[in-house]
């Protein structure tokens, strides 16, 4: 009987609820492989409105199904450090750990895992030299880009400077017990930082898909929401899904909408998801007017995701993480920049339109192409989707996983 303890930041529990992500908790099972699991969100930062608990406390824990229960860590420890936020998070970060050591020990947990080198990796490997258990650690993307591209920490808050970290991804990757990455990059990127390539291993994340996203696309109705269904059969839309923040580029999506209005296109844009851009793109379409073109449709849960993609004419993907893999599995005609992992999916002419980074007027270029040519669309959608299943089929890339954690048996 398997036990793992897997801490990841990607999603609160509130937010798993919200947009019917229960697949994400479910998949870390590994189709039994593991019995139980305990998984840890290290700062929960939604209100925990259904247990009427606050800000402040220590880490909550909850049953959320059968084998498995989640851990939520808070970003305060005492509401009298209210004022000293840093001080009160880091304080309770330290309580978190030590009720994962005591979790670990008590349940008698095999395998610790963690969902990025940073401040997954930090609590992960605390609590696996306190307690002697292996850790895995899972590279969630190459830092040292987005750090270039931006210039601040990918944790401004909680690392403040770049150079620190650097030294926790070194610290964190030349410690663990094996690494996981789903590209080839970021295993690279992992290398670069002291990791031990017999330690690395590929292992991409199509089991994280939704299993709607792997239904036909022919067989998935338009969402039954009068002005949604309405909004599609009036004129052809682009598609953005992701966070609204610098970090994604959201904004480049827009730059395309107003090449492609004053090219004459009829196009709408949707945007589906949050963030610090929301508001500002708000105002910048109602400056250029084009607020009935576009669509804010904030997070949409995975329903309703896997029924939009197919019904829109072109999807951009500036940078979109696994948002770009169901696109493809929804055989939908993509434009995305050649960056990161991203040409890894998609072949310039063969799965998509592949565009230099930051370059809208070649983006858009794409995007009209796809638009005035639906024929050229719908054979890259269909070939994208065949790579998607070719790459990422969910079952394979179970068993490749189950493989990686045989391995750390084996080693111990």
């Amino acid at each position: 009987m398997r036990k793992l303890l897997y801490i990841d930041s990607s999603f609160t529990l509130a937010q798993i609820r919200a947009r019917g992500l229960d697949h994400v908790l479910a998949i870390r099972h590994l189709d039994g492989y593991f019995s139980r699991v305990w998984s840890v969100h290290p700062v929960d930062l939604d209100p925990v409105t259904e247990t009427g608990t606050g800000t402040y406390g220590p880490p909550l824990t909850e049953k959320v199904a059968e084998g498995q229960i989640f851990i939520r860590g808070r970003p305060g420890r005492f509401r009298v450090l209210a004022r000293l936020r840093p001080v009160n998070m880091l304080v309770a970060l330290f309580s978190l750990v030590i009720t994962l050591v005591r979790t670990v020990r008590k349940e008698q947990i095999d395998v610790i895992r963690v969902g990025d080198p940073l401040l997954c990796g930090l609590i992960g490997l605390l609590t696996a030299r306190l307690t002697g258990v292996p850790l895995i650690v899972r590279i969630n993307g190459d830092h040292d880009m987005v750090r270039r591209d931006t210039g601040e920490p990918i944790m401004p808050r909680l690392f403040r400077q770049k150079w620190i970290e650097e030294r926790v991804e070194q610290i964190v990757l030349g410690r663990a017990s094996l690494i996981m990455a789903p590209s080839q990059k970021y295993i690279d990127f992992g290398i670069g930082k002291g990791a031990d390539p017999d330690r690395c291993h590929l292992v991409r994340y199509g089991n994280l898909i939704d299993p709607r996203h792997l239904t036909p696309p022919e067989n998935r109705a338009v969402p039954d929401i009068s002005e949604i269904s309405a909004a599609l059969s009036r004129r052809p839309w682009l598609l953005y899904i992701g966070r609204m923040i610098t970090l994604k580029h959201a904004q480049d999506c827009f730059d395309v909408l107003e090449i492609l209005a004053r090219r004459g296109s009829d196009a709408g844009l949707i945007c589906i998801g949050d963030g610090d851009l929301l508001e500002p793109l708000q105002a910048r379409a109602e400056q250029v007017g084009l607020v009935d073109r576009v669509l804010f449709l904030g997070n949409r849960d995975q329903d309703f995701l896997s029924r939009v993609i197919p019904h829109v004419q072109v999807v951009l993907s500036p940078l979109t993480g696994r948002a770009l893999t169901e696109a493809a599995f929804g055989a939908a005609p993509i434009v995305a920049y050649d960056i990161d992992w991203q040409g890894e999916l998609i072949r310039d002419g063969e799965t998509g339109i592949l565009v230099p980074p930051r370059d809208t007027q070649a983006m858009a270029d794409g995007a009209q192409s796809l638009l005035e040519d639906r024929n050229y669309a719908h054979t890259l959608g269909q070939v994208a989707r065949q790579r998607a299943f070719k790459m990422l089929d969910p079952e394979k890339e179970t068993n490749r996983e189950i493989e990686v954690h045989r391995l750390l048996e084996a080693r111990l």
